[in-house]
């Protein structure tokens, strides 16, 4: 084969379905092997996934190398150690598993009676991941490698900001444009207390990056609502109880089920968000059960509200 005939092969977009999901947000991605794509293919998933906010992958048989291949062709991996305040060497499942270090291990498993990855088996509540950085991650994605039976439960929840924000009635969308929400490093998403915190912190005093409300997402150029997290938030700029009810409203209106897509997790499923645009939770499940997954993550960017953002287009899944 010569030099021009490899290059050839590897500009042609490999054929594809793209099946919207039945919801909010999401479309699942038939008939490719996301180990052999090529560098068209993954251009054209990117336009994809881009349209419409997440992509699932059933039946992949990704191990933790093709899953670094995969998050770098995203942008620059990111380690939840170096997102992290402190030192994560006492989860050990990097070790146990010999995995590199772009990948997290989502699990129950324990060692010795120690958890040896993160978020076991209770809730998480909903979140966008690392809210409480200055520069949230961009793409993240989870690759299933041990779950229990779906009606076993552990499924995991996706909502869509931008349909939330299309939703707002517009004097809503007046009133939020120009606010940010302080979003505290206090409780992880498992509703654990972090090291050093307290519950008895004021929001207003304790360290973290404010976000605007409103986002608008630097690939796109559409607005979606920017809610982070619950739990230890603050908008800025009004006092404790008017933050709380503006907070209590928007969460209430904003994560209703027109919004969202559930996904039902079997092994060999590759499911890849905009976390820029996203917040997601996961059900508990049986404690019995072993429940692996892998995580991977690329850098993102300082969330923004574009000084025309009222006036820009609605995202193609913002219509419901």
């Amino acid at each position: 084969m010569t030099a021009n005939a490899a290059i050839s092969r590897d500009q042609t977009t490999q054929p594809f379905q793209i099946v919207p999901c039945k919801a909010a947000l999401g479309a699942e991605v038939q008939g490719i092997d996301l180990r052999t794509i090529t560098d068209a293919t993954f251009k054209a998933l990117h336009d994809d996934w881009l349209n419409h906010v997440m992509l699932v992958f059933r039946g992949q048989s990704l191990d933790a190398n093709d899953l670094v291949r995969l998050v770098h062709r995203f942008g620059i991996p990111v380690t939840s150690s170096n997102l992290h305040a402190r030192n994560l060497e006492e989860r050990t499942a990097n070790q146990l598993f010999n995995l590199p270090p772009e990948v997290t291990v989502v699990t129950n498993i324990k060692e010795n009676g120690k958890a040896v990855g993160i978020l076991g088996d209770g809730e998480v509540v909903w979140h966008s991941d690392f809210s409480f950085k200055e520069k949230p991650t961009a793409a993240r994605m989870l690759v299933a490698m041990e779950v229990p039976p779906r009606e076993r439960g552990g499924s995991t929840s996706f909502l869509n900001g931008y349909a939330a924000y299309d939703a707002l009635p517009a004097d809503f969308k007046k009133r939020i444009s120009g606010k940010t929400i302080k979003q505290g490093n206090i409780v992880d998403t498992a509703m654990k207390l972090r090291p050093g915190a307290s519950l008895d912190d004021d929001i207003r005093h304790t360290p973290g990056p404010s976000h605007p409300i409103i986002s608008t997402h630097p690939d796109t150029g559409c607005n979606s609502i920017f809610l982070g997290r619950r739990h230890a938030a603050y908008v800025n700029g009004c006092t404790l109880e008017e933050s709380e009810a503006l907070l209590d409203e928007l969460w209430a209106l904003c994560t209703q089920p027109q919004f969202c897509y559930e996904h039902q997790w079997a092994k060999g499923d590759v499911v890849v968000w905009d976390n820029r645009c996203t917040v997601h939770r996961r059900e508990p499940f049986d404690p019995t059960l072993r429940r692996v997954l892998y995580a991977a993550q690329v850098e993102g960017h300082r969330p923004f509200e574009a000084p025309n953002a009222l006036s820009r287009p609605a995202h193609p899944r913002a219509a419901l």
